[in-house]
């Protein structure tokens, strides 16, 4: 391992090698530079033809991804593509795509009411609008700066079906009870996957106490989730974290707290770089349906990610 990895907390990368000791390498080196800038289209806007036409006519260069469909690697810099009308008028988002498989997961569809739980800076919110422009969206958020940020995405993206609310996600079971078919749960975490060494800002706050707190709030936001979520309606949970306390551990104490209620559903991505979910971590033997969970291991255009998709069978 090279010198300059032991910039990063010792006791994160002895988590990192027991998490993936096959990958560990190959993960340490994508915390070398930045990730490539990938984008996707909103059919709110625009339409495949269109879009690369239009792309063409700008003169971006791009690698146009066989899965998610809709989405692209930009060649070249983001400060070009951020002079374009394509970046200007919304026609795309710009967002990682291991960002965009919850969304895709989750198959929004025209008719459903969906709920964004933590719905800022609104990627996958706009992503939900893209997708299903004739659903009942509602996205949350609990700060208020956040907020007016989600604001000026929903107006650039062209949304007309989306109620934004300034509300802590915890309150949602109430203000919402079983009402939604769909519900998607993008959770704050320890964000481990976004960590890069030559911006220790990305890495300096990093606590084992600070994955305890943020499984805590992790497990009060699924719970809400849950009683927001109609009988037969679908969660999908996910993190950009590698840690297992947020990830597989949060839905272990899921499956315990409402046992016959929920079954975990099995996930097919059409991605190379894709590991089954733990089911043992540091002592504790998980659920067996933790291995229907998934963690997207990072590339150099893809974040680490976990992904969980639910089903409630019964109140």
């Amino acid at each position: 391992m090279k010198d300059i990895f032991y910039k990063l907390p010792k006791e994160f990368l002895q988590r990192l090698i027991e998490i993936y000791p096959q990958n560990y390498n190959n993960i340490l080196n994508t915390f070398l530079s930045k990730k490539l800038t990938t984008f996707r289209i909103n059919y709110l806007k625009t339409d495949l033809a269109n879009l690369k036409e239009t792309l063409k006519k700008e003169n971006l260069s791009y690698k146009e991804l066989q899965f998610p469909k809709g989405a692209f690697v930009l060649k070249d810099g983001l400060s070009k593509l951020q002079t374009t009308s394509v970046y200007n008028n919304g026609l795309i988002y710009v967002q990682n795509v291991s960002s965009m498989l919850p969304v895709i997961l989750l198959e929004p569809k025209d008719g459903e009411k969906i709920l964004d739980l933590c719905a800022s800076p609104g990627a996958k919110t706009t992503q939900l609008a893209s997708l299903a422009k004739n659903s009942e969206i509602i996205a949350i958020e609990k700060i208020r700066i956040r907020y007016y940020k989600l604001l000026t995405n929903l107006k650039i993206q062209g949304t007309t079906n989306v109620k934004p609310y300034l509300l802590d996600g915890i309150f949602v079971r109430k203000k919402f009870p079983e009402y939604f078919d769909k519900i998607l749960l993008d959770t704050p975490c320890s964000a481990e996957a976004r960590f890069l060494l030559h911006d220790p800002h990305t890495y300096k706050y990093w606590r084992i106490e600070k994955i305890y707190e943020m499984s805590h709030k992790q497990k009060k936001l699924i719970q809400s989730a849950f009683f927001a979520l109609k009988e037969g309606g679908i969660l999908v949970y996910s993190t950009c974290t590698f840690s297992p306390e947020e990830n597989e551990e949060v839905i272990d104490w899921f499956i315990n707290k409402f046992k016959d209620k929920l079954e975990v559903l099995p996930i097919e991505l059409n991605l190379s770089n894709v590991m089954s979910g733990l089911t043992y971590w540091e002592g504790k033997k998980f659920s067996k349906e933790c291995s229907l969970t998934k963690r997207i291991i990072p590339n150099d255009f893809m974040e680490g990610f976990f992904v969980a998709k639910i089903r409630k069978i019964s109140s």
